[in-house]
C-alpha cells in the first residue's frame, strides 16, 4: 500500500485558514457597505428635510418644547433673576435676526429650566432651552451666555434640528423595515421626535451655527468673542455632554476669532 508523503492535516489547515480569511473580507466588505449606505441614507434623508415646510418645524419644535417643559417642571425652579436675564439677552438677539431669519423662526422662544448641567439646546423652530448649570458656569458675564444664545440660534436658523431628525430616524426606519420590525420601527420614530434635546450635530452643523452666531452678534452690536470665551471654558473645565458630541472646542475659539475677523463672513 502506497504511503502518503503529504503532511497531516495540512489540506485542512489551509482550508480553515482560507474560510476564516475569506469571512474577514466579508464581514469587511458588509461592513464598508453599513457605513456608505448610511452615511448616503443620511445625507439624501437631510436633503429631503430642507424641502420640507418650515410648519413642520414648528410643530415638531412645540410638541418637543412641551414635552421638554414637563420633564423639568417636576423639580425645583429656576430663580426670576435668571429667567428675566435670560429672557433679556434672548431678546436682544431676536431683533437682530434678520426679516430671513424671522421667516423661518416665526415664534422663537427660550425657556429656562432647573438643571445642573452646563449646556443649552435648539429645537426646530426656535425653542430655545437653557440649563441653568451654565448660567452658573458663567457667572456675571453676559457675553458668555449671548455667544451660547446666538450659536444655537443659528441651529435653529439652519434647521439642523430637522436635518438631524432626519438622519436618525430614516437609518433606524430603514433598518427596522429590513428585519421586518415595523413596531420597532414606529417606536424608533416617535422616541426620535422626543429626544429632539438629544442629537448631536455634525461638525460642518456646528461651524454653520458658529458662523451665523459670530454675525448675528455683530449685528445686535456685541463682541463674538464671548462665544470664543465660552469655548475656552469648556476645555478649561470639560463638560462630559457636551465634548462628547461637539467639536473640539479650541479650535472653535481660534476659528470664531478669525471669523470676527474678517467680518463674520
Amino acid at each position: 500500500m502506497a504511503q502518503s508523503t503529504g503532511t497531516p492535516g495540512f489540506g485542512k489547515s489551509q482550508s480553515v485558514k482560507r474560510t476564516l480569511a475569506e469571512l474577514g473580507v466579508a464581514i469587511i466588505a458588509l461592513v464598508i457597505l453599513f457605513l456608505f449606505a448610511r452615511f448616503a441614507l443620511g445625507c439624501a434623508a437631510e436633503s429631503l428635510a430642507t424641502q420640507l415646510p418650515l410648519s413642520v418645524d414648528e410643530q415638531i419644535g412645540k410638541a418637543g418644547a412641551e414635552q421638554m417643559r414637563s420633564k423639568y417642571d417636576l423639580g425645583r425652579r429656576p430663580t426670576d433673576e435668571q429667567i428675566k436675564r435670560v429672557d433679556r439677552i434672548f431678546n436682544e438677539l431676536r431683533a437682530a435676526l434678520t426679516d430671513e431669519d424671522a421667516e423661518i423662526l416665526k415664534n422663537p422662544r427660550v425657556t429656562v429650566v432647573a438643571d445642573p448641567q452646563v449646556n443649552a439646546f435648539a429645537l426646530p423652530g426656535g425653542e430655545v432651552f437653557v440649563l441653568t448649570g451654565l448660567l452658573e458656569r458663567v457667572g456675571d458675564d453676559d457675553d458668555l451666555i449671548r455667544g451660547v444664545l446666538a450659536h444655537e440660534l443659528g441651529h435653529a436658523v439652519k434647521r439642523h434640528g430637522i436635518r438631524g431628525l432626519a438622519r436618525k430616524t430614516a437609518f433606524f426606519a430603514v433598518v427596522a423595515m429590513l428585519v421586518g420590525d415595523v413596531d420597532g420601527m414606529v417606536v424608533l420614530l416617535a422616541e426620535g421626535a422626543s429626544q429632539l434635546d438629544g442629537l448631536s450635530h455634525s461638525r460642518s452643523m456646528e461651524t454653520e451655527a458658529d458662523l451665523f452666531g459670530v454675525d448675528l452678534l455683530k449685528r445686535a452690536g456685541h463682541d463674538p468673542d464671548g462665544l470664543a470665551r465660552f469655548l475656552e471654558s469648556l476645555d478649561s473645565a470639560p463638560v462630559p455632554e457636551l465634548l462628547s458630541t461637539h467639536p473640539d472646542p479650541r479650535e472653535r475659539a481660534a476659528a470664531i476669532r478669525e471669523l470676527a475677523k474678517a467680518g463674520g463672513g
